[in-house]
């Protein structure tokens, strides 16, 4: 665990004291921290006597964490709109800048740059399920978009399942295949339980906190239906606590990459079709028949074990996406729907049933600090587009 808190080190040092105290008829104990590096040490001096006790997890000092420009903030406001959830401590994003965006920048970049075979397809999933397209990155802090990732607990895959979780939501485990590794269905898994978290909590926050720790471990902290991660925050596991700044964190150096000198290649952004494979095969052979790289299609289809393909199970073969021209719009006019607020909905649920971006609707009704009441009428912009033939 990470340990950022300056009480932290004054606990050590108490308890090193203690360890250390001595008589008055004996030398004058003294202590104090030093820090090198992310790393601390407690000094102890006992007369000509030195000791030196290193401090567990990593000690990041207020000038170590980089500021939020504008672009970021700018780029926090629009997340937190679209997905509903309040960044109030601002400190703790700012750590995981760090620890992303500085210390362990290689790592970050390469799970970003994997992100890039897995994204467009996690995002036309999500699209489907209702489920904002913001989330897609969460697999980044999971896994590291790593669909061979195993944690110590024994979950796997890009969204990190554990066996019973996985098998609750359709994905099949046995000796040929673990499809918790498949990048397809694991996520379309992956969606349908974050529908049924929101459904249970009705806010982003509280889901992405029991996507961590499950969904009974948040029902235990709240104390009425009202609470939001920050109201329950200290009273979560210790990783949880983390796991709303370090999602902040991670979308934050995805969306501007280049403030922390980490390059994207863009060219390793693919599409997946996928279908039901017929043969047994190989997936060396497979690769060759369908003229995919081998190691690209094992990206793609780490379910299968030992790298064989089994009949009546999914086979996601990757491809190029060329976008077509677009046509050219000649003439766009507005009507507008008027939408009464009822009790408990949100921007973004209203959002999501009309089709219509909250941005959008925020601006319209000239809505204050994001916040609307039971009872206000909204002018919901429906679109009409007469295109060139």
């Amino acid at each position: 665990m990470i340990k950022n808190s300056r009480y932290y080190l004054l606990l050590g040092v108490i308890l090193a004291l203690m360890t250390f105290s001595c008589s008055s008829k004996k030398p004058q104990t003294k202590a104090y921290i030093i820090k090198k590096k992310d790393k601390a040490y407690i000094i102890i001096k006992k007369g000509e006597e030195k000791t030196v006790i290193k401090v567990d997890g990593i000690y990041i000092s207020e000038k170590d964490l980089p500021e939020l420009g504008e672009e970021d903030e700018r780029i926090l406001f629009e997340e937190s709109i679209k997905t509903g959830i309040r960044i109030p401590n601002k400190k703790d994003v700012r750590k995981y800048l760090y620890l992303y965006g500085i210390r362990n920048k290689n790592w970050t970049e390469k799970a970003l740059n994997r992100a890039n075979f897995y994204l467009p397809m996690i995002k036309t999933v999500f699209k489907k399920y209702g489920i904002p397209e913001e989330l897609a990155y969460l697999p980044a802090i999971e896994s590291a978009f790593d669909p061979y990732a195993t944690s110590p607990s024994g979950a796997a895959g890009l969204w990190q399942f554990v066996r019973i979780t996985g098998k609750r939501f359709g994905l099949k485990i046995n000796s040929k295949v673990d499809e918790r590794r498949d990048p397809y269905k694991s996520t379309v898994a992956a969606a349908k339980y974050l529908r049924y978290l929101y459904r249970m909590f009705g806010r982003w926050d509280l889901v992405l906190a029991a996507y961590n720790c499950g969904e009974g471990c948040v029902q235990r902290k709240m104390r009425n239906s009202s609470s939001d991660f920050w109201d329950i925050k200290h009273r979560l596991p210790s990783q949880t606590r983390e796991y709303v700044p370090k999602f902040f964190a991670m979308v934050l150096i995805a969306k501007n990459p280049q403030k922390y000198g980490i390059r994207i290649h863009r060219a390793n952004i693919y599409y997946v079709k996928t279908e039901k494979n017929r043969k047994v095969k190989s997936l060396r052979k497979l690769s060759r028949e369908l003229g995919v790289d081998y190691g690209l299609l094992r990206k793609y289809n780490a379910h299968f074990r030992k790298g064989i393909a089994y009949p009546g199970y999914n086979l996601n073969v990757p491809y190029r996406y060329v976008a077509k021209k677009k046509p050219k719009i000649k003439k766009v006019s507005y009507k507008f729907k008027y939408h009464y607020v009822k009790k408990g909905e949100t921007l973004y649920r209203i959002s999501r049933k009309y089709g219509v971006p909250v941005e959008e609707i925020i601006k319209l009704n000239k809505i204050r600090d994001n916040l609307i009441k039971p009872g206000m009428v909204l002018k919901i912009p429906e679109k009409e587009v007469s295109l060139n033939k």
